[in-house]
């Protein structure tokens, strides 16, 4: 028995349509018998160096379509976690009420990563003031200001270690001067941990524990709606005085300095504890689908090039492009229907 000719269209049936008998078939839309006989009689034949770059396009976005199916995750459509997807986009791309906030929360998030050695060596520092273990710290603050590079500031912490420990007297002092170096080194793991050592020597806030105590805040904050801003606004302005002393360390100005920005900052590391791993697997995604735009790009531009009804069409030009159902989906997912705007950008390099 003949198929109904009111099949829904898909990928599936759109073949079945063209290789039916022509009594069985349509007489107008794609595949239709109209369709067929306009390609037919295009005038002009596609050039075989096109088609062979049309085939080369066509297997990369297979390549490309079937890795990014294998990284999707469901997951990746929930809804508090597109917002953090949004959220990091805005920060990034200094957008709107995020604008100039990202190198503060780099530092503030840095600071509080590296809250254990800013607060050991600021131990070390009150408990041993020797004559020799003060130079050293000066010598240590001096470094850190003039380094040219986190090697650079490692070799001379260690030239200057191996010239002072002779003159340390008791053993204890010894390991406590050895420690303290290890902490810079491990501070220095992360490019912004010198960086903020120096600011708060500079600015004299040698009051490390309140890292912790902002730590404590953010986590305390697992259990509740993290998108709801009003509620974040108001347990900082609680906690106000707490964030006010971080302002000159993480680059704040005084117009920025404000309950609305510290929640906001809050906000971002809280959804990056909760969704941080998550998020290092769906930039794979994004960076497949970046690699699969390229290709995607010149199949639509061989199409245009070489348009139905003026060029006789291949079989290959009415394949269905591969990974595009992925692409659809996460640009309409990352997408304000309200404003227009687009949360993710395909054809850039860099992290959303």
């Amino acid at each position: 028995m003949n198929k109904s000719t009111d099949t829904p269209v898909t990928s599936i049936s759109q073949n079945s349509d063209k290789e039916a008998p022509w009594w069985n078939r349509s007489v107008m839309g794609k595949n239709g018998l109209m369709d067929d006989l306009l390609g037919k009689i295009g005038t002009q034949e596609v050039p075989e160096d096109t088609l062979l770059s049309h085939t080369q396009h066509m297997t990369e976005l297979k390549v490309f379509g079937k890795t990014a199916q294998a990284i999707d995750d469901e997951k990746f459509a929930e809804k508090e976690f597109l917002a953090f997807a949004k959220i990091n986009y805005l920060m990034r791309n200094d957008i709107n009420e995020y604008e100039g906030l990202y190198e503060s929360l780099q530092l503030l998030k840095a600071a509080i990563d590296a809250k254990h050695y800013f607060i050991s060596i600021d131990q070390v520092e009150l408990r041993y003031r020797g004559l020799k273990q003060q130079e050293f710290y000066n010598f240590v603050e001096r470094l850190l200001d003039d380094h040219e590079n986190t090697n650079a500031f490692r070799e001379q912490l260690q030239i200057r270690l191996t010239d002072t420990l002779p003159e340390i007297k008791t053993e204890e002092e010894k390991i406590a001067l050895q420690n303290y170096v290890k902490y810079l080194n491990k501070l220095s793991n992360n490019e912004l941990g010198l960086q903020l050592l120096s600011r708060f020597k500079a600015y004299q806030l040698d009051d490390y524990s309140i890292l912790r105590v902002i730590s404590n805040f953010i986590r305390n904050l697992d259990k509740r709606d993290l998108l709801d801003i009003k509620d974040l606004v108001s347990l900082v302005n609680h906690n106000y005085s707490m964030f006010e002393k971080l302002r000159d360390v993480i680059g704040l100005d005084q117009n920025q300095s404000t309950p609305e920005t510290y929640a906001l900052m809050i906000q971002f590391i809280a959804l990056y504890n909760r969704h941080g791993i998550l998020y290092l697997k769906f930039n794979d995604l994004v960076r497949v689908l970046r690699q699969w735009y390229k290709p995607y790009q010149a199949i639509l531009s061989i199409r245009k090039e070489y348009p139905f009804g003026t060029y006789k069409q291949p079989k290959a030009f009415k394949e269905p492009i591969p990974g595009i159902d992925i692409y659809e989906k996460y640009k309409k997912l990352l997408s304000d229907k309200k404003t227009g705007m687009v949360f993710i950008n395909f054809s850039h390099e860099h992290q959303i």
